[in-house]
């Protein structure tokens, strides 16, 4: 994985005015989870020396998008005389009748002045596919966009930036097909896919200083502190990709220190990552922690206090168990998205019901197209604005009113003032579908069913506490969350800590704790303190690894 530098490949926009090429550059840069640099230019001269600044900056060109017509000359001209970027690389956007949906000389692509999102989206995957390097995987997925393993592969792609394209899959072939260079997986577990595409920083080691469970803002920084600041051996465990919850954030982050201009989630998350991996963090996505045990050593008589190693079992998304060991255990993993209980749920998930909506998601949909947002939170007004930028059908369920909700209060007013249609004291009875695609959902209301056509219905009611993993060890639990610090019953515990000694929580899934980036990434800096000043007096069960550990243990605990 790259360091903290930038090393995205570009995208240039050359547009016909300045607002529509920052329209379309800002459109490429959601879609793509923030993996390229997007520039835009309103002008050929502009966009002329954004490439010339991109060549004596050594960034890669991948792709050159440009309307026909430019105020100073033609969009034709530039991408025909460009020699920034590959020809494969070279879209022009037209509504010239002879050269709409064509080719033209050079190889250049075209498609018309505006075109339809069905259209665009796979058109530029490709292009970007075909001006990857030949020195980087190359990823193609087959199958149907709207198929769960592909949902699942392609939200996996997306969150971890990696580039990719997608193609039908051949009549009759259902599942997910994915060709990384000359190799090619059926139904892949998402663990397969992070090893050939060198997402994991592993050694297959089984002991550390420190096991981090969840990769979000708190474990990130968590991890950064350990291993930075005090030299631990870390070892983050991740269900997905960096960020958790928040990489999925559809709103640009414009309240985290040290970014006046705000930031994207998503490249938030693969910074925090990127400065982990930096400071030798080792790093296994697409598992899951299992449970938690402890094994102690008694006071020996020297006044001491007891000592103990933790537990973590863990299992990748492939089925195989992972077994790890470690001084302390920081506790970041967040919580899991909540269904929202209408009947046959669970049937469509992934197949038209969602639990995350991301800005990809929304540019697939068309203006005609009728998508559901269930939740009355802020990420649920969020989403149903994203989504109503791309449809006039976008319709928002709300189990109580939206002026008695938890929304903020400007997310209430933009959407009174949108073309969303609020149905307020509705809930979802029932999900309807057809070849296992939902199709329909039934709402219910006081005194009435409805059935509405829909193409999507994405749930963003909350979440809960991932935390059942944890009860085998005994930690207090409070209303599912963690208890940390002063919630501790019994025994008092310094703030991070929680009922079990060595194991420590931040973020999402602390009681109490504050659902905001910034204050994860906080709580995550102040638990890895706290961890080190657990291991006061216990330094003789840290650095172990390998043998040696094995050795030791076998000694501590005979």
């Amino acid at each position: 994985m790259p360091g903290t530098t930038d090393r995205r490949a570009t995208v240039v926009v050359a547009g016909a005015d300045r607002w529509s090429a920052q329209d379309l550059a800002e459109r490429i840069e959601r879609y793509f989870a923030d993996a390229y640099e997007v520039l835009s230019a309103a002008t050929r001269g502009e966009a002329e020396q954004v490439l010339e600044g991109a060549a004596s900056a050594g960034r890669r060109v991948a792709a050159v998008v440009a309307a026909e017509d430019l105020p100073d000359g033609s969009g034709l001209d530039l991408l025909r005389e460009t020699g920034a970027v590959p020809p494969a690389g070279r879209l022009l956007l037209s509504d010239s009748a002879t050269r709409a949906g064509g080719e033209v000389q050079n190889g250049i692509q075209v498609l018309p002045a505006r075109p339809d999102e069905d259209d665009l989206w796979p058109r530029l995957e490709r292009m970007l596919y075909d001006t990857a390097p030949e020195d980087q995987q190359k990823v193609l997925v087959e199958g149907d966009r709207r198929d769960a393993a592909v949902y699942r592969v392609v939200r996996f792609l997306l969150l971890n930036h990696v580039p990719f394209a997608v193609r039908d899959s051949p009549t009759g072939q259902a599942g997910v097909i994915v060709r990384i260079d000359e190799r090619q997986w059926r139904n892949p577990p998402l663990i397969a896919l992070a090893e050939a595409l060198h997402l994991t920083r592993y050694s297959g080691g089984t002991d550390y200083d420190v096991v981090v469970v969840g990769g979000g803002p708190a474990g990130l920084t968590a991890a950064i502190n350990h291993a930075g600041l005090f030299g631990h051996k870390v070892l983050i465990v991740e269900n997905e990709a960096p960020g958790g919850a928040a990489g999925t954030a559809v709103n640009v982050i414009d309240n985290h220190f040290g970014f006046p201009d705000g930031i994207v989630a998503g490249e938030l998350a693969q910074r925090g990552l990127h400065q982990a991996l930096n400071m030798k963090v080792e790093w296994l996505p697409a598992c899951r922690a299992e449970s938690l045990s402890t094994l102690e050593k008694r006071d020996a008589g020297d006044g001491q206090p007891p000592l103990r190693r933790l537990q973590v079992t863990a299992r990748r998304d492939d089925g195989r168990p992972v077994g790890l060991s470690a001084a302390a255990v920081v506790v970041a993993c967040g919580a899991a998205a909540r269904r929202q209980g209408g009947k046959h749920e669970r049937d469509y998930e992934g197949r038209g019901v969602y639990y995350m909506a991301l800005p990809a998601d929304a540019e697939q949909v068309s203006k005609d197209d009728s998508v559901v947002v269930v939740g009355a939170g802020d990420t649920a007004g969020r989403a149903a604005l994203m989504f109503a930028q791309k449809s006039t059908k976008v319709t928002l369920v709300v189990r109580g009113t939206l002026e008695g909700s938890v929304m903020l209060p400007r997310l209430v007013a933009r959407i009174k003032q949108s073309g969303i249609v609020v149905r307020e004291k509705t809930e979802i009875a029932e999900y309807v579908g057809t070849n296992g695609l939902l199709t329909d959902v039934r709402l219910r209301t006081l005194n009435s069913l409805e059935t509405l056509p829909v193409r999507a219905v994405y749930v963003l009611i909350g979440a809960d506490p991932d935390t059942k993993w944890l009860q085998s060890a005994g930690v207090q639990l409070t209303k599912g969350y963690v208890a940390t610090g002063t919630d501790v019953t019994g025994t008092a515990v310094p703030a991070y800590a929680t009922s079990v000694p060595g194991v420590f929580a931040a973020g999402d899934v602390r009681y109490r704790g504050v659902r905001r980036i910034a204050m994860a990434a906080g709580e995550g800096a102040a638990a890895a303190l706290a961890v080190h000043n657990y291991f006061t007096g216990r330094a003789q069960l840290l650095r172990m690894d390998g043998d040696t550990a094995n050795a030791a243990l076998g000694a501590y605990y005979a």
